[in-house]
């Protein structure tokens, strides 16, 4: 409960940890010839120096994508009407019901709508804010990183020191290998759905295909972010039912694809995670953190379960438990 209640300050913190884990390798080198706190400068000034050249690249893309796709608006609801007013006329039930619905609206239903909308918009504001502490909270991170660390294992009975070090080289073990897998993964599913609609084509083929593979960092969200859209751009396109259904067909062989080799292999190995697992943290991580907990999910959970296997390896090592009946 208090996790729950602390997720949007606490959110800042984890985005700076998790970022300090991916940069920790580069700092480390150049402190080495700099010293860590130029070091750590020069590794933010390649981070946003990387943002801003991404942006550049990927921004005119976008602004095109996103003014053809506005100017393509009324044709789409031309093309609407020209095939849901058909089909109504021709189920008068189901026109009747459409009816029914429309004028069973409430106003103040709406009105709570916008209430909770104008809500939803504070709270993303209030995240934005809280977001900007986050370069400060990662130089503070990479600057004094090591030493925390070693502060924590002075803080650690010597007869734990062992264990410790034994927990910390697996976590660093399979966080790096599920980073680097996932980020594969991203990649391979963005080119392989892109091609996909494209082959197909589904209008904003190769931008469907960069959703599907920036959503894949969460596991199953392809399904509700880039298969909605690319059925309906291509209904709207004067897509046939077969057509359509094509589209389904082909996403979910990739989809099927990813899950059956690309992350089991690539992603799988290294986390030591089962699906299962990785269902219940997506569960509860999304339920406690939102969004957030939806994209780390997975690193906490591989983080739980090595701290769960040491448990359990004093649980086996117990004398009552290898006692003979």
């Amino acid at each position: 409960m208090a996790l729950w209640l602390l997720r949007r300050a606490l959110a800042p913190f984890f985005v700076a940890m998790v970022l300090a884990y991916l940069l920790a390798p580069p700092v480390n080198r150049l402190a080495r010839w700099l010293g860590r706190p130029w070091g750590v400068v020069a590794v933010m000034l390649g981070l946003v120096a990387m943002m801003a050249t991404l942006l550049m690249v990927l921004g005119p893309w976008l602004m095109d994508q996103g003014a053809h796709l506005g100017a393509s608006l009324p044709r789409w609801r031309q093309a609407l009407d020209d095939r849901i007013l058909p089909w109504l006329q021709a189920h008068p039930t189901w026109q009747l019901r459409l009816d029914q619905a429309l004028d069973g609206l409430d106003p103040a239903l709406f009105l709570r709508g916008l209430r909770a909308t104008g809500g939803g918009v504070l709270g993303c504001f209030l995240d934005l804010l809280a977001l900007i502490l986050v370069p400060l909270i990662l130089y503070f991170l990479l600057l004094e990183g090591p030493g925390l660390v070693d502060r924590l294992r002075d803080l650690t009975p010597p007869r734990y020191r062992e264990r410790l070090d034994r927990m910390v080289a697996a976590i660093h073990q399979r966080l790096g290998g599920y980073i680097r897998g996932q980020a594969a993964v991203a990649a391979a599913m963005g080119v392989l759905q892109g091609l996909a609609f494209a082959t197909l084509g589904v209008p904003y083929a190769w931008l469907l295909g960069l959703v599907a593979g920036l959503s894949n960092v969460v596991p199953y969200s392809p399904y509700f972010t880039a298969l909605p859209p690319a059925l309906v751009l291509a209904y709207l396109d004067g897509g046939s039912r077969g057509h359509l259904l094509a589209i389904a067909a082909v996403f979910m062989v990739v989809q099927k694809a990813e899950g059956f080799y690309f992350t089991p292999v690539w992603v799988g190995r290294a986390s030591r995670l089962h699906p299962l697992e990785v269902l219940l943290a997506l569960t509860a991580f999304g339920f406690w953190f939102g969004v957030l907990g939806l994209i780390f999910a997975v690193p906490l959970a591989v983080v739980l379960k090595v701290v769960l296997e040491e448990v359990l390896l004093d649980y086996k090592a117990h004398p009552w438990f290898s006692e003979a009946p």
